[in-house]
């Protein structure tokens, strides 16, 4: 019956990347495109690869808001942070706003990180970008938040950028804001930035992951997996597979034999949310590719060490 479902559910998906291809004018058959894009997720798996045992990825830069965090979640400021903390590069979260601009923010509405309420799909990108940031203690900062393109132009030239497309649920989600039009606006502005080698695209979304593949195949698209004992990871790794994706992002609790079934597949795994060393030490002998993590400089210590340095 597992197998039923998954084939039924992936032939679904696979004949709306279909339909998302023809949408979108690809020329050539599915999975070739002309343009920068063509080697990017390659060129992508081999950098992450390359900082074997694990990439470090700074979570919404230098982690989420919380007590005692000077530096807002999803901020040039965490971002840079995270960097001097000794990441890889950083994970980041965007949604379209109600004009079709992208804005780096985690939740559906404004009220926890900054200074404004309501859905983010409700404002322009110059009203969002008028709110405030507020810091781990929930006090002001005087900083807003950022755009795609001004998060990449705050970091290093060769830093991987992790891009969760979030899409908008409940209230908040609108008729031009659903996951097709995030995918498409944020694979058009990364591929303007010729960004796309260092780019790694995310989503619990299967219709953002496969609509990034639709814009660019030859993008990096991974598949996040929900925090839920209702998932099955080798469900979970045979849709992957079949859509064509680069990598999933399981939770760290994830099973090792379920990690070596990924690499088996010839998937990635990146792993989310890990935070302590210990936990760091146990998902790098699972086999995790890279770490997404709010403690970046505990990551780079732990990898120093796995590495043979002080």
């Amino acid at each position: 019956m597992l197998r039923v479902r998954l084939a039924a559910r992936s032939q679904m998906l696979r004949v709306r990347l279909a339909a998302l291809a023809v949408a979108v004018g690809l020329a050539g058959p599915l999975g070739c495109s002309d343009g920068d894009g063509d080697d990017a997720g390659a060129t992508v798996r081999e950098r992450i690869t390359a900082l074997a045992p694990s990439a470090n990825i700074g979570h919404r830069g230098a982690g989420i808001n919380r007590p005692g965090n000077p530096f807002p979640e999803n901020s040039v400021s965490s971002f840079q942070e995270a960097m001097r903390q000794g990441a890889d590069g950083i994970e980041l979260d965007v949604e379209i706003t109600a004009d079709g601009g992208l804005l780096v923010m985690h939740d559906d509405t404004l009220d926890r990180t900054t200074t404004c309420t309501g859905c983010l799909s409700a404002y322009t990108l110059a009203d969002a970008q008028a709110c405030l940031l507020l810091d781990g203690d929930g006090q002001p900062t005087d900083e807003h938040p950022p755009t795609l393109a001004e998060s990449y132009a705050s970091l290093p030239d060769d830093a991987l950028v992790n891009v969760e497309l979030k899409v908008y649920g409940g209230e908040c989600l609108t008729e031009s804001t659903g996951a097709v039009a995030l995918a498409n606006a944020a694979v058009a502005e990364v591929r303007a930035l010729r960004a796309l080698d260092r780019t790694i695209f995310s989503s619990f979304d299967e219709e953002a992951a496969v609509a990034v593949l639709a814009a660019e195949p030859g993008a990096y698209s991974a598949l996040l997996l929900e925090v839920t004992e209702s998932i099955d990871p080798e469900e979970a790794i045979a849709l992957a597979v079949e859509l064509g994706l680069d990598a999933i992002h399981p939770f760290f609790v994830i099973e090792g034999p379920a990690v070596q079934s990924a690499l088996g597949a010839g998937l990635q795994a990146n792993f989310w949310t890990v935070n302590m060393a210990p936990a760091m030490n146990e998902s790098i002998d699972k086999g995790a590719t890279a770490i997404i993590t709010d403690q970046p400089g505990v990551l780079a210590q732990v990898l120093r060490e796995r590495r043979g340095g002080p």
